[in-house]
Order: structure tokens, then C-alpha cells, then sequence
């Protein structure tokens, strides 16, 4: 049987800033997977085998260069469902009270930081964490997938593990979840459904009478003389 939590938190790693003990987060997850998922256990084999041979500050430009200044490959999952939208800040309010239900650890990333998020699902409670996979995750998942396709990087192998685990303890994701996220007419987002109203903060409900404001100035275009130190798309 997989660990749940351990597994969650070892992709955690892998898609935060990379560490000394970077490559040792794809070991472990080739380790967990060999018995039950060998399709999942192969890719991050292929992985560990490419980032192997680079040095830390390699591995941080290879980071920064597919996830911080590419927006379709973005880890923010509220990015891929709302772009810049007001909803998205909403999103973003009820990823941080999650992260405060449970007592995570916050970091510099914003709340729906695919750090955060996998924290997040490894702490909910089974059925809350079906919820979110299906309303939300799966949808963003895709679409990195197809984004990363067009890349160089290895970091597609990490995300395509990462959807077949969360299909392996969540089940299947419905065909077509939320296709039109992204597509807008009229300056307004076209949704064939809306993942807050399908994932419910605890006690919340769907209300629009936010106290909270999370501000949202992306520049993904924006000159870079340095390697981003972690913070947020924000």
C-alpha cells in the first residue's frame, strides 16, 4: 500500500526550489512506486537519471526557466483555472484558510502553490480531498502536462507521475473537467463549470462577501537578472 502523505510530500519537494537533497525526492518516489505503479516508478527513474548529472545551481536555472517565467507551466493551480480573474482571488483565500485548518507551514509561494496544495490534499480528510483532486487538481494537472509537451525539461515526467498517483488513490478524473477554464468572451471567463462552487471552503459556502483581498499584479514577461528565490507568481 502507498503512503499517502509521504508520496505527496516527496512531489512536494520536487516541485519546490531545488535542495542538496533534491535528487533524493525522486529516489524515494521510484522506491514507493516500484511494486504498485511501475508506468509512475519508470518516470521518475528517467527523472532522477536526468537531473542527476547537474549541479544545484543547474537544477535551480532548469527550475526557474520551465515553471517561473512560462505561465502555461506555472505551479499556481488557481492560475490554469482562473487566469487573472477576480475568482481566482477567492481561490486563493480558501487555499490559505485550508493551509491554516490544518496548520501547515507557510512559505513565500502563494497559497495555491502546488506546494501548498499538495500539503493541503495530504492533510484533508479522504472525502474532502476527492473533492478538491476532481473540482480543481486534475484540471490544472492537464493542462501542465500539455504545456510542459512543449518543452525541453524533464519536469513533464514529474507531473505525469503526480497524475497517475492522484488517479490511483482519488480515481479517474470525469472527461473534459472544466475545458473552458481559460477561454473568455468579452474580457469575462466562459466556464462549463466553476470549481468554487464545486469545492466549498468548510463553513464558507460560495459567498462573494469576502473580508480578504489578495491582490494579483502577474508579470510573467518581466526581465529576470537573477534566479527568483522562491516567492510566488503574485
Amino acid at each position: 500500500m502507498i503512503h499517502r502523505e509521504k508520496t505527496l510530500h516527496a512531489f512536494a519537494r520536487l516541485l519546490s526550489y531545488p535542495t542538496e537533497e533534491y535528487i533524493q525526492s525522486a529516489e524515494l518516489l521510484y522506491v514507493i512506486f516500484s511494486s504498485e505503479m511501475p508506468e509512475a516508478a519508470t518516470k521518475m527513474a528517467t527523472f532522477g537519471d536526468a537531473m542527476s548529472p547537474l549541479c544545484l545551481n543547474e537544477q535551480e536555472e532548469l527550475f526557474a526557466s520551465t515553471f517561473d517565467i512560462n505561465p502555461p507551466c506555472a505551479l499556481e493551480v488557481g492560475w490554469h483555472l482562473f487566469g487573472e480573474e477576480h475568482l481566482r482571488g477567492q481561490f486563493l483565500v480558501r487555499m490559505r484558510e485550508e493551509i491554516r485548518r490544518y496548520n501547515l507551514p507557510e512559505s513565500a509561494e502563494l497559497p495555491d502553490h502546488m506546494l501548498h496544495v499538495l500539503a493541503v490534499i495530504a492533510a484533508m480528510p479522504n472525502d474532502e480531498a476527492i473533492r478538491l483532486v476532481h473540482s480543481c487538481i486534475f484540471s490544472a494537472l492537464k493542462k501542465m502536462e500539455e504545456a510542459l509537451k512543449e518543452t525541453e525539461t524533464s519536469y513533464g515526467l514529474v507531473i505525469s507521475a503526480l497524475s497517475l498517483f492522484l488517479v490511483h488513490e482519488f480515481g479517474e478524473p470525469e472527461i473534459d473537467e472544466h475545458p473552458d477554464h481559460l477561454d473568455f468572451v468579452n474580457g469575462q471567463p466562459q466556464f462549463s463549470d466553476d470549481p468554487l462552487h464545486a469545492y466549498p471552503m468548510p463553513n464558507s459556502g460560495c459567498s462573494s462577501n469576502l473580508v480578504e483581498f489578495v491582490p494579483l499584479h502577474i508579470d510573467y514577461h518581466s526581465n529576470h537578472s537573477s534566479i527568483p528565490t522562491g516567492e510566488g507568481h503574485g
